[in-house]
């Protein structure tokens, strides 16, 4: 969570679009991270598994973007989190969910002020792959949202 926490904190503080595509980069990587973690949680596996999806087509997405700043080494927070306790996959479901909708308004703002067509393009298929991974989790356990 903690990871989570932090890359919210750097997206919520970015001031231009190269911060804001960096840290929507480092975002979309949490979150298939976690995704992939908690696909064990059975009730949750599709959502889950489609919400790592989402998040590597967000990814993708920033990583196509003429103003991404190159890889600057490791990022902060950059390793695959820990295994989540069993006590808090809501937790984690309602936390990545937050961090999708935050994504999904940083990224449109920022495709609808981006001076270029490619800055435009990326900044708008990111922030539908974060729109989809908040629908995906924003429902925390009622998976008849999936489908």
């Amino acid at each position: 969570m903690e990871e989570i926490t932090r890359v919210a904190e750097r997206l919520r503080a970015s001031s231009d679009l190269g911060e804001t595509l960096a840290a929507g980069f480092d975002a979309f990587e949490a979150i298939r991270a976690a995704a992939r973690d908690g696909e064990d949680d059975t009730d949750l596996f599709a959502a889950f598994l489609l919400t790592a999806g989402a998040a590597v087509e967000g990814r993708n997405a920033v990583a196509a973007a003429p103003s991404l700043p190159p890889a600057r080494g490791v990022t902060p927070g950059g390793t695959r989190p820990a295994s989540i306790a069993p006590g808090t996959i809501q937790e984690m479901t309602a936390a990545l969910a937050t961090l999708g909708e935050l994504l999904a308004r940083r990224l449109a703002g920022a495709a609808a002020s981006a001076a270029t067509p490619g800055d435009r393009a990326a900044c708008g298929g990111a922030a539908r792959a974060a729109r989809q991974i908040h629908q995906l989790l924003a429902g925390a356990g009622d998976d008849t949202h999936i489908w």
